[in-house]
């Protein structure tokens, strides 16, 4: 690759990979605290509704930045691959109707949940918890056949054949979709929870009921992605064999990721001994909270980031896959674009720069008690 391709290929991918890891937390932790709202009306328990306005700061704190990320990915497809993102908002114009519509109703739904508590009726507020936690899942429900296109250029190779119209279609029925979707859906369901038994750890925020809530919605969540984890693995055997090689490293490999697959596993492993660790001592919520679930969200944030890399670093060189070959980054440049090395370096680094100030600010945020002023504060 020639520097502005290095630079193009890293700089979406640290965003992609930045923006999906905070969106599964959203999303994890927007359906517990809905989840914790509804059955405190439904059971007329205060103490789940002090569970649901704490995980929902959790998404609040989040949030923000996955909009920024999701803007800073939208300005790097139009700026460093104008011919990625024409192809893209044409073949696969639905599925991203879907997900900036579920983005719409997302945003005030969050807003309308926050604001409106003890405003409305319990039932009434439930509902829009629903709505504010539903509408999450849309996001990658559209997104998501960005990847599956790219990854195996379904709709897109009838689109150039010229059957544009019945592409934008079959781009649904693109057989690695749902295989990704539900991988993404159940990744994220089980992120949500064990970030919420992590952060029922933090010193001043110690609760073991609502930290074993977290930890059973984690671990279940985890066990079925032991089915979906593989399915979608031989779906790339079949659909994007080069993909496959280079995750596992095989002989056809172009890039040999099987040490940081073995990573994963062995965080998987870790994650499980922690999580059984941890519910030993949590007692079905009347135990205690030990300290090292404090690693249980952190853990499982590490789990989530490889398996994203993997999934998109494990394309290169090339950025489309066509089964053991692929169309590489220069075939979509930004012609325009000629970079010094010096100066690809310098927006890598700005990047990552941005990414530990945003970790330094939810360390904060959760430790300090951010929004402890803000309306819903027990």
């Amino acid at each position: 690759m020639q520097n502005p391709e290095v630079l193009g290929f890293t700089i979406l991918g640290i965003s992609v990979l930045v923006h999906v890891i905070i969106v599964n937390i959203t999303l994890g932790s927007g359906w517990i605290s809905a989840m914790a709202r509804f059955l405190a009306w439904y059971r007329k328990s205060p103490e789940l509704e002090v569970m649901s306005r704490k995980v929902l700061k959790i998404l609040i704190i989040h949030e923000l930045f996955s909009g920024v990320w999701g803007t800073v990915i939208t300005v790097i497809l139009a700026g460093f691959f104008p011919t990625l993102a024409a192809i893209a908002t044409d073949i696969i114009f639905y599925p991203i109707i879907i997900a900036l519509s579920s983005i719409f109703i997302r945003i005030p739904a969050i807003a309308l949940f926050w604001y409106t508590w003890g405003r409305l009726r319990p039932s009434v507020h439930s509902l829009i918890g629903f709505v504010m936690a539903i509408s999450g899942f849309g996001i990658p429900l559209g997104f998501r056949y960005i990847f599956a296109e790219i990854t195996y250029p379904y709709a897109l190779g009838m689109a150039l054949q010229g059957l544009k119209d019945i592409a934008r279609t079959a781009v649904f029925f693109n057989p690695l979709y749902l295989p990704l979707l539900l991988h993404t859906w159940i990744g994220a369901l089980s992120i949500g929870g064990f970030i919420v038994a992590s952060f029922f750890a933090i010193k001043r925020n110690v609760n073991a009921r609502f930290a074993w809530i977290g930890l059973w919605h984690g671990s279940l969540f985890m066990i079925i992605q032991g089915i979906a984890g593989p399915v979608y693995l031989l779906t790339l055997l079949a659909k994007a064999p080069l993909l496959y090689d280079n995750i596992l490293g095989l002989t056809n490999a172009t890039l040999d990721l099987s040490p940081i697959f073995g990573v994963k596993l062995t965080l998987i492993a870790i994650l499980a001994v922690l999580s059984l660790l941890t519910w030993s001592r949590l007692k079905m919520g009347n135990g205690t909270v030990p300290r090292y679930s404090l690693l249980l969200g952190p853990t499982a944030i590490s789990i989530a980031t490889i398996g994203e890399f993997l999934n998109d670093g494990g394309r290169y060189p090339f950025i489309v896959l066509l089964g053991e070959s692929g169309i590489k980054p220069s075939e979509f440049m930004n012609v325009y674009l000629n970079l010094p090395i010096m100066i690809a370096y310098g927006i890598v680094g700005t990047l990552l720069v941005f990414v530990a100030i945003f970790m330094a600010t939810v360390y904060y945020a959760l430790n300090r008690r951010f929004l402890a002023d803000m309306p819903g504060q027990e």
